[in-house]
């Protein structure tokens, strides 16, 4: 299959989900290393097999309200625990969607505040939401220090009151007229649900029209019933309940029953639990009863007697032998066969069949389009304790668990090491705690055209490219090969511009003496002295040197050569040793060496008059800054681009974070020591980019040029 050209757009194949990560780190750790913090992972939620859902996901949540009143609210504050790698977030339960902290609003005060953790969402008594966050002050001498703030979101997740002012004081949560619309009324009313809740032996649960049970169907024994309703508060280790025992003194209905009626007949015995889905109990709270079969039990000539050593009940034969021994904190008369007891509540019972990771549902209600329910719920993510959690399920009965974004893809077209291979390992360092996803830097130097194809329009939002893509998209026809994938890149989805690398113009050093060209003007004067005489190295067509080179003729109208060397860029020696040419057009790091020994001296850069660049301490001019050359610019851009199947909402997430990464004071440090304009602008800026590029090349193209043969 036919490889593309170094150049060429590129991504990358597959994804994967957020891996699982070790616990997250204490307050202790985020003051020791304030740097070290990822932001926690987002998610969306998204329907399980209702046949055997992970109900360790489903039951993720604890709330961020009082449950009284969540029928009053559109809104749901899902917190995902202190111990999980998730994000809390607002949920709408009307559009079915999670609002987030959003990557603009992780920072804020220009950089001053930053925040590293999510802890918590709250919503007060007016349904107004209050986040709690972990946050770093970076001071303006560097020092850093950690703090507490409470803030609040829009329905984009931005700052309607940020946690802290910028003089570092705490926000007053006060009402703000940009604050989330929280209350039901007056929204539009959601449609009549085609499910309802039912109760079987005071379980809730929730019924399909067709009676089938989308939540766990409830068990309808009794004592199981019962059981369920007394798990539904975590049990004191030294509660006591009552159960029955037979004439050997054998359990015959665990201890679970707070109230519990003698056996009514050898055959059977009456149960009952609270009905309902109110927790709390009192005198008033309704019963459900039924009627438990029994083996039928043997007459027992035995009573109940208190030992005086261990004040436990037993119960002694005529003899005053003990047949069963003192055991019991109550202990009433056998009635055919049965006695009812008191004995410590049997926390290692189980109903037969039942497995742990099972919830058990204590209420279920309607909020919006979606279902709320509670439940106590004891797994792996509990720490083996019981804790009350709630669950969601839509509108059409399917449970919702909430699934991490996928790991952002980032494609590098060349080997590790180079250009591009940096800044998609600087955007791979700081991404995740902005975006809360993981970031994977792919090298592919051979990737195949059909590769492309599928890439191009199929990598959704978990791909992204990065590549030293020349603009415009598809190059210029005559100019750029690989054409065959042209119109699938212009179906690529602008993201941002990442960084701008200018060019420089450098001549040899001993040359410039010795024909008195010392600047930009020198230079011209010479070429239209002497036409023709003087010659520029640059590397082969369509890279940025050629495009350098063509605007040079087209604006200053002088005539110079072009000497073409093989690859992208001449190396500093094709001047200063094989002197097959005056001058080069290259990138800074291409003449540092050459420009700090003497050998070379840099007429100009192609930067734009208002990104001079620095070198050594010492400013170097503009070639644009000379009249004739006005409006001369030549970059080597870095950008980011999506899968034609991407979705805007994931591009701008993506495109305000990088913008963040670009102004953290280490980049904007490391950009500035490698003479490297920052972007970050927005996709619309990139396509005016594009545009303004295209005009270039044509430019560059319009007055024929006259070259010396390609020097390999």
């Amino acid at each position: 299959m036919k490889r593309l050209l170094p150049f060429a757009v590129a991504l990358w194949l597959g994804a994967a989900l957020f891996p699982a990560q070790a616990a997250p780190p204490s307050q202790d750790d985020l003051r020791a290393n304030p740097d070290a913090l990822p932001m926690q992972s987002v998610w969306q939620l998204r329907p399980v097999d209702p046949q055997a859902p992970p109900w360790q996901d489903v039951f993720a949540f604890s709330l961020g309200m009082a449950p009284e009143q969540m029928a009053r609210s559109r809104w749901l504050g899902l917190n995902t625990g202190a111990d999980s790698e998730r994000s809390p977030a607002l949920f709408d339960a009307l559009d079915g969607r999670a609002v987030f902290l959003s990557p603009a609003a992780r920072g804020f005060c220009d950089g001053r505040w930053r925040v590293v953790r999510l802890e918590r969402i709250d919503l007060d008594d007016s349904l107004q939401p209050s986040l709690k966050l972990w946050l770093v002050e970076r001071a303006p001498d560097g020092a850093q220090r950690t703090a507490l703030g409470y803030g609040r979101v829009d329905e984009q997740g931005r700052w309607t009151v940020p946690p802290k002012t910028c003089a570092g004081e705490d926000s007053a949560l006060a009402a703000s007229s940009a604050a989330l619309p929280a209350p039901m009324p007056g929204e539009p009313a959601p449609p009549a649900s085609g499910l309802r809740v039912d109760t079987v032996a005071g379980q809730p649960g929730l019924r399909d029209a067709q009676g089938r049970w989308r939540s766990p169907a409830p068990l309808r024994d009794i004592a199981t019933a019962q059981w369920l309703r007394s798990r539904q508060a975590p049990v004191a280790a030294s509660a006591t309940a009552l159960g029955l025992i037979d004439g050997r003194g054998r359990t015959v209905i665990p201890f679970v029953f707070e109230q519990l009626a003698d056996a009514a007949t050898p055959r059977r015995i009456r149960l009952c639990t609270a009905a309902g889905q109110d927790p709390q109990l009192d005198a008033a709270t309704p019963r459900v009863c039924g009627w438990q079969r029994l083996r039928g039990g043997k007459a027992a000539a035995l009573r109940p007697v208190q030992d005086p050593g261990t004040g436990r009940w037993g119960y002694q034969d005529a003899r005053g032998r003990w047949a069963i021994a003192p055991q019991f904190r109550q202990a009433r008369a056998f009635r055919h066969g049965y006695a009812v007891v008191a004995g410590p509540y049997p926390h290692d019972w189980r109903p037969p069949g039942w497995n742990d990771e099972r919830p058990i549902v204590r209420k279920i209600q309607r909020v919006g389009r979606h279902w709320v329910a509670e439940a106590m719920v004891r797994n792996a993510s509990t720490g083996a304790d019981w804790s009350l959690r709630y669950g969601l399920l839509n509108d059409a009965g399917q449970w919702l668990a909430p699934v991490p974004d996928h790991a952002l893809h980032i494609a590098v077209l060349f080997p590790p090491g180079g250009r591009s291979g940096f800044y998609a390992q600087m955007l791979a360092e700081h991404l995740p705690r902005l975006l809360g996803r993981e970031v994977r830097v792919d090298y592919m130097p051979s990737a195949t055209e059909d590769a492309y194809r599928q890439l191009m329009t199929q990598g959704g939002n978990a791909k992204v490219l990065l590549a030293a893509l020349r603009l415009p998209r598809g190059g210029i026809q005559g100019v750029h090969s690989g054409q065959a994938i042209d119109r699938l890149m212009h179906a690529l989805r602008p993201v941002t511009l990442l960084t701008s690398e200018p060019l420089v113009l450098a001549i040899d050093s001993a040359k410039a003496d010795a024909l008195g060209i010392h600047d930009t003007q020198g230079l011209l004067a010479y070429a239209r002295a002497h036409p023709g005489a003087l010659r520029i190295a640059t590397g082969d067509d369509g890279w940025t040197g050629h495009l350098a080179f063509g605007q040079f003729r087209a604006l200053s109208g002088v005539d110079v050569q072009r000497v073409i060397i093989a690859g992208m860029y001449p190396p500093s020696d094709i001047v200063t040793q094989a002197h097959a040419a005056e001058l080069l057009f290259a990138p800074v790091n291409g003449v540092a060496v050459a420009v700090r020994r003497g050998q070379l001296r840099v007429i100009g850069t192609a930067a734009e008059p208002a990104h001079p660049q620095v070198f050594d301490g010492a400013s170097w001019p503009t070639l644009a800054s000379s009249a004739p050359l006005a409006d001369f610019t030549a970059y080597d851009r870095f950008s980011l681009w999506a899968p034609a199947n991407s979705d805007a909402a994931s591009e701008r997430r993506l495109q305000q974070a990088v913008a963040q990464v670009l102004a953290l004071p280490s980049v904007q440090k490391q950009l500035q020591d490698l003479q490297v304009v920052a972007g970050g602008g927005s996709p619309d800026a990139l396509l005016a980019l594009e545009h303004e590029e295209r005009q270039r090349w044509e430019r560059a193209i319009s007055v024929p040029a006259s070259e010396s043969p390609p020097t390999p």
